[in-house]
């Protein structure tokens, strides 16, 4: 037999179900129920406020993305192809910036050039978001600075990393 709510009770609390469902399972709730000795566990549960049962969880089984810092060197004497291939390159690279796979990127000079002078050209620079190493290598050997000769992977570092700070230019 259930214990009945005092009249107070019944008018102010919404009518409880007989079946609830928690975002939080009860046993996590770390704020005690009111302590009315009347009141089935239910009704406890459903009054005692917590920010828990709110909170939404994600249950998501998919693996964490992590961060790599990927130094690219040309090979020596590409310069001529790098300028020929660059804008292929740059609109390939939109779909994965996109996706968030590539975070930051660009070129690495010997020296920063003059005003209106081409610059010479070291390698590049990339920031990659993937779920392992692998993932990211396999990426960079599709993209067209390897595929026509201007990076050198045999040199290449992919090194694990964490962003602590980004600021837009």
């Amino acid at each position: 037999m259930r214990p009945r709510l005092t009249r107070a009770l019944q008018i102010k609390a919404p009518a409880f179900p007989r079946t609830r469902q928690f975002l939080v399972p009860p046993s996590r709730l770390t704020s005690s129920p009111c302590s009315c000795p009347s009141l089935s566990t239910t009704a406890k549960t459903y009054l005692a406020p917590s920010p828990y049962k709110l909170q939404i969880r994600n249950m998501s089984s998919a693996p964490a993305k992590k961060e790599f810092l990927c130094i690219l060197p040309d090979f020596p004497g590409a310069q001529a192809k790098r300028l020929e291939v660059r804008p292929q390159h740059l609109e390939n690279v939109k779909p994965l910036v996109a996706s968030g796979h590539i975070v930051a990127g660009g070129a690495m000079f010997d020296s920063h050039p003059a005003e209106g002078e081409t610059p010479s050209f070291k390698g590049s620079m990339m920031l990659a978001v993937a779920e392992s190493e692998a993932e990211v290598r396999e990426l960079l050997e599709k993209d067209i600075y390897s595929t026509s000769g201007v990076w050198d992977l045999g040199n290449a570092q992919i090194i694990p990393y964490k962003s602590a700070v980004r600021q837009a230019l």
